[in-house]
């Protein structure tokens, strides 16, 4: 079978199965079972697919059809011109979520050197991304944080370490506290998060942020397929900015900055609880469709 032949046979599939971007996947996937580059495949579209090739293909297809994410499939997407692997157990990074990185950066664009955090890290991401630009610029002595109560969460952004060069401290904890693994079943208690005693210039966050009553309606790859850990944010879908928000003004220095994704319709609550926890100079930024997407603010003195 020639490659276009397969390309569009995989397009219709897909159509058929009621698949948005039918042709981007059907050569997203393509092109991972090919081991092939954009280009190469366009140049290799006349030349024949052998049939160990052309059957690995039509599996994945046919679980694309059902609506399971092509990044679960090929296990990866790419971030900030930075390529990820990802998993079932985690959050798919979002390309609106690349505005978040965007702000930091520009907010601690002034710093040699920051000490940042990313809370509720997922695939580490966000993290990952804010150091390998900020190294681009000449910062070489930032460190970081990772911080996911998933243990799968945990691996991955291992992973990503790895796969980027970064050294840093990866815990898994319940936001700003976890349980020492060291002490027994039973017995152990919280203990804080810990920074080696110093405070963070940034914390960055994109928590779970959906209502608990929104998610089943939420497109099938989401619902049925992302996990429900990294997307409920209980009642309001505002639990974890109160406590996050809350608490990292204990673990921020003077004047330092928290950024966080939120909803289109989130901004008004999250603004409040900032105002009420000491936050100021708030800015909203909106993503690429005009909808409130993330939230920057810096720790200041309550009045």
């Amino acid at each position: 079978m020639l490659l276009r032949d397969m390309l569009k046979n995989g397009t219709e599939k897909l159509k058929s199965c009621g698949i948005e971007n039918a042709e981007g996947d059907a050569r997203l996937l393509a092109m991972h079972v090919l081991g092939m580059d954009y280009t190469r495949l366009f140049m290799e579209l006349d030349k024949n697919v052998d049939d160990d090739a052309a059957g690995a293909y039509d599996v994945l297809i046919e679980k694309r059809g059902r609506h399971y994410p092509c990044q679960y499939i090929i296990g990866a997407q790419d971030f900030m011109g930075y390529t990820f692997e990802v998993s079932e157990n985690v959050l798919i990074p979002r390309p609106e979520t690349e505005l978040l990185v965007e702000k930091a950066l520009k907010a601690t664009g002034d710093k040699e050197a920051c000490n940042a955090l990313d809370m509720c890290c997922g695939t580490g991401c966000i993290g990952i991304s804010y150091i390998l630009e900020r190294r681009k610029r000449g910062s070489l002595d930032d460190r970081l944080t990772l911080v996911d109560v998933s243990p799968h969460a945990i691996r991955l952004s291992e992973k990503n370490c790895f796969l980027h060069d970064i050294s840093c401290d990866i815990i898994e904890s319940n936001m700003f506290e976890y349980r020492n693994p060291a002490v027994s079943e039973g017995s152990e208690s919280p203990v804080r998060l810990k920074n080696g005693g110093d405070l963070y210039d940034i914390i960055m966050t994109n928590p779970p942020y959906i209502r608990s009553s929104d998610i089943d309606a939420l497109m099938e790859e989401v619902s049925r397929f992302e996990p429900r850990l990294a997307l409920d944010g209980m009642e309001d879908g505002l639990y974890f900015y109160r406590r996050i928000i809350k608490e990292a003004r204990n673990y921020l220095n003077e004047n330092g900055c928290f950024v966080c994704e939120i909803s289109y319709d989130q901004y008004d609550a999250v603004y409040g609880i900032l105002v009420d926890n000491g936050y100021g100079d708030i800015e909203l930024i909106k993503d690429y469709a005009g909808l409130d997407r993330v939230v920057l603010a810096y720790v200041r003195d309550i009045c």
